[in-house]
């Protein structure tokens, strides 16, 4: 690619291409960050933050609502157990009360007597409702029945026939009952109390039944009745499960017994929009199941309607073979409705706060883009040809050092631009024989100084995109690279003029040790030495020369430099300076076990701008100045290579004291 193309690539977004401005970008970054951390806050604030303890409204209005629902799980178990012990206890008085027990051993002999005399049925009920024992039994179970105030209806049945002998109401009297499970398993050895709510045969009403036996008068062993008290359940249970306001409109409470048939009626329609019937209807949701197994509990789940709810679950031990389940549950949707009108209000709140951010963005962004954007429009034109563009700043800030870098890069292009077209006025006959060589450099130079303005432009973009993020570590690093290529530049420059200088700066020579001139030039590049663990030897049989002692050093310093960086992968890199004999001439060398250069380019490896390696750092003008000043010198210099990883050896000579130097060469 020509360096043509690659400018205009570095140039295109905005030419070619779709471009966002810096301040459209802004715009997007800091709005979409704080849109960002809006959400997040919500969120968080809402549902929490993982891995700590703040668990956020969600689950802090859901651990509330639980606890609600527990107190009055609890609330009503406690009821229904109290009560359950209340009605439990007024069937054991009144069975054990030895004015019952007579009444009943009376209208018993009384019945005996009747039916072995012969008379009918019909005749024997009405003649039984005359006795005094039974009008006294009766008056004794109505005057219990009122003042509890609870029972529908208490009844008393002979043990050995099942037939009602002595009733609250009336009518009841002579109906046999045997086969009612609250009269024949109280019956069954063991039991002497049953409890169950069943249809009453007599009404088909569902209703509570307590029964208890009554023994004899004159022996506590012997059963002559049975007591049974029966409470309709709409008169308690509905009550105590009343959950009032305090569970809001979808509260709920439920009773099921151990076989998870519903004992109460629910409050809505199941799924299919039928009325389930107590008794009748099996509910299979989860927290029932539970509590009509004995557990107990909270859960989230979904009830007999499909609806999710909150619920609380209890299991109500009213005896050993009796067992129910409570049910107290709430609607989701009811739970978390103030929750969800709180979200819609910060939605609208986020929504204002992000517009008046958006605004606020954009002020600042005009602020802080300006500046850079005259940098931007400095460096195009500047690629454009125009060194007379300057950037003036009063700021001390990354964008402030970047523009008086700027303006000290393009100020020293200037001067060498200068320099150099005086150079070409002053040796125009000498150019003229060397025009396609130097129409080569030219080339080569553009390239060269074009490469770090390129480079310095696409950092500006960077420089651009950092300072948006306000990521003020990574503008300074690219301010440090800008800085680099400047400074690469200036000493692309710098050894353009040094290589122009060179034929006029051999003006002072002077007898010297070579190796003093080694030593020197060492401890120059002892910092880069060290630190590639590069060992160096010097000879210490090297002669005393008769040079400028300054660039004499400069000579070896580069020589040194250029195998240094050229070893490649070298585990044990070194460097030796001695000296030899060849022709009788003495022969000065720098050799490395490096890289090694290749027979084919020993021709060209000191002409200008030819390095060694495309991935070398320098300026490509090292060893053009070497060989200078060995040539001014009145010396030549060479390399000596077997190839690829042999290591390379540069030679050269210098004439002693006394020769005349051919500066021609």
């Amino acid at each position: 690619m020509s360096d043509k193309t690659s400018i205009n690539t570095v140039r295109s977004p905005d030419k070619k291409e779709f471009f966002l401005s810096i301040r459209s970008k802004m715009l997007i970054y800091f709005g979409s960050m704080f849109i960002l951390i809006l959400i997040i806050y919500v969120l968080s604030e809402i549902f929490g933050i993982p891995f700590t303890t703040f668990k956020g409204e969600y689950k802090q209005h859901q651990s509330e609502v639980f606890r609600n629902l527990n107190l009055f799980a609890d609330l009503k178990k406690e009821r229904l157990l109290s009560w359950m012990k209340d009605r439990r206890a007024d069937t054991r008085i009144l069975s054990k009360s030895n004015v019952i027990k007579f009444y009943v051993a009376s209208l018993q002999s009384v019945i005996h007597e009747n039916i072995v005399n012969g008379v009918q049925e019909r005749e024997l009920w009405n003649k039984l409702r005359k006795e005094k024992s039974y009008q006294a039994l009766t008056q004794h179970l109505i005057i219990d029945k009122t003042s509890h105030g609870v029972y529908d209806s208490i009844q008393i049945a002979d043990a050995s026939t099942g037939i009602i002998i002595a009733s609250t109401q009336d009518e009841d009297l002579g109906i046999g009952i045997s086969e009612n499970a609250s009269f024949s398993n109280v019956l069954k050895p063991g039991y002497e109390e049953f409890m169950n709510i069943d249809e009453d045969p007599l009404s088909d009403i569902l209703k509570l039944f307590i029964s208890r036996t009554i023994t004899h008068v004159d022996n506590e062993d012997q059963t002559s009745a049975v007591l049974i008290m029966n409470i309709n359940p709409d008169y308690f249970i509905k009550p105590m499960l009343h959950t009032g306001g305090g569970l809001g409109q979808t509260g709920e409470a439920l009773l099921v017994n151990q076989d998870m048939k519903i004992l109460t009626k629910l409050k809505y329609p199941l799924a299919d929009g039928t009325t389930a019937k107590p008794l009748e209807y099996k509910i299979s949701s989860k927290p029932a199941t539970l509590a009509a197994l004995g557990e107990e509990g909270i859960i989230a789940t979904k009830d007999y309607r499909g609806e999710r709810v909150l619920a609380a679950f209890r299991h109500i031990r009213i005896t050993s073979e009796l067992g129910w389940g409570l049910v107290i549950k709430r609607d989701r949707a009811e739970v978390f409705a103030p929750l969800r009108e709180s979200i819609y209000y910060r939605i609208i709140t986020g929504i204002i706060l992000a517009l008046l951010t958006l605004g606020l963005i954009i002020v600042i962004a005009r602020g802080l883009t300006r500046p850079i954007r005259r940098l931007s429009r400095a460096a195009r034109e500047v690629e454009d040809g125009n060194l007379d563009v300057r950037i003036s700043t009063n700021t001390s800030d990354e964008v402030g050092v970047l523009a008086t870098a700027f303006d000290s890069m393009i100020h020293q292009v200037q001067d060498w631009n200068k320099e150099l077209k005086k150079q070409v006025h002053a040796r125009t006959a000498e150019l003229e024989a060397k025009n396609a060589e130097l129409e080569r450099y030219t080339y080569t130079v553009s390239h060269d100084l074009k490469s770090p303005l390129i480079t310095i432009k696409g950092f500006l973009g960077l420089l651009e995109k950092d300072a948006i993020k306000g990521d003020t570590e990574r503008v300074k690093r690219d301010v440090s690279r800008i800085h680099n290529a400047a400074e690469k530049m200036n000493q692309l420059l710098n050894d353009l003029l040094e290589l122009s200088k060179v034929g006029q700066i051999i003006s002072t020579k002077e007898e010297v040790p070579l190796n003093d001139l080694a030593n020197e030039a060492v401890s120059l590049v002892r910092g880069q030495i060290k630190a590639l663990g590069v060992k160096i030897e010097i000879s210490p049989d090297l002669p005393v020369v008769y040079v400028d002692r300054r660039r004499l050093v400069e000579v070896l310093q580069n020589l040194i430099n250029n195998a240094a960086k050229h070893m490649g992968k070298q585990p044990e890199p070194r460097i030796e300076i001695g000296t030899r004999q060849d022709n009788g001439e003495d022969v000065y060398y720098v050799r490395d076990n490096g890289i090694g250069i290749e027979s084919r380019y020993h021709e060209n490896v000191f002409g200008l701008f030819n390095k060694l390696d495309h991935k070398s750092e320098g300026t490509g003008i090292g060893l053009a100045i070497v060989r200078r000043i060995v040539e001014v010198h009145g010396g030549r210099i060479w390399v000596e290579s077997e190839g690829k990883e042999k290591g390379s050896t540069f030679c050269f000579t210098v004439p002693k004291k006394g020769e005349i130097p051919d500066h021609d060469k």
